[in-house]
């Protein structure tokens, strides 16, 4: 994006992004609605410029965070990176009453990490919430999420660097520390929260789901058949 000298913000109106919306939680197109001004931001050249956003879903407004790539005062414009920081971030959820205890407060405090952008605390705990996984299922546990992460692999195409970085994460820290591996950066965060929220929802909430299927029919078969013998 350029921001041009006489603050024309036609050029960066234009550029559209898609995200999920911090006030409605929908994932929704966002429009640029208010720029930096071009003298103030060339007078600083700070290393990051803010732009104001609304959403289109809920007409909620919302900030983001952009690199400049270049300050080229000489030819009158400041060219701004299309990679861009959230400013604020939608609390994630995620179907809790179906984990077991240990496991839900885990990840329920890494779920908090992620939407305030600690990275690095969001991966210790999913860490810790992997090793709480493991004391729940037992001696299987390790193969069964190792097993599942390659599904998702497999599945979503995640390159070999990016997978190995969050498999270390996952199964080979300790403690939940990792400060041998490089800075969590947002992309591949939120590659790991996807990954975590698939492998927790497999091992734990659709088994759950089942039973629970399996229970109402039982139930309605046994109502239905006591009706049939009132009768």
């Amino acid at each position: 994006m350029i921001l041009q000298y006489d603050n024309n913000p036609q050029g960066i109106f234009d550029k559209h992004f898609t995200m999920k919306c911090p006030q409605c939680g929908v994932q929704s197109n966002i429009s640029a609605i208010s720029i930096p001004r071009y003298e103030f931001a060339a007078r600083f050249q700070p290393p990051k410029l803010g732009i104001a956003y609304r959403c289109d879903s809920c007409n909620g407004t919302l900030f983001l965070r952009f690199p400049v790539a270049l300050y080229e005062i000489i030819n009158n414009r400041i060219v701004i990176s299309d990679e861009y920081e959230e400013v604020e971030r939608p609390q994630e959820t995620f179907e809790f009453n179906f984990l077991p205890k240990t496991v839900a407060d885990d990840f329920r405090e890494a779920l908090i990490c992620y939407s305030n952008s600690c990275f690095n605390a969001f991966a210790a705990m999913c860490r810790r919430s992997i090793q709480s996984s493991f004391q729940e299922l037992g001696a299987e546990g390790k193969d069964k999420v190792l097993n599942q992460l390659q599904d998702v692999r497999d599945t979503a195409a995640i390159d070999e660097e990016t997978f190995d970085i969050l498999k270390q994460i996952i199964i080979a820290g300790h403690d939940g520390a990792h400060p041998h591996l490089p800075p969590l950066s947002p992309p591949r965060a939120a590659i790991l929260l996807e990954l975590m929220k698939d492998v927790l929802y497999q091992l734990f909430v659709r088994k759950q789901k089942i039973r629970e299927s399996i229970e109402l029919r039982k139930e309605a078969t046994k109502k239905q058949e006591n009706r049939q013998g009132e009768a």
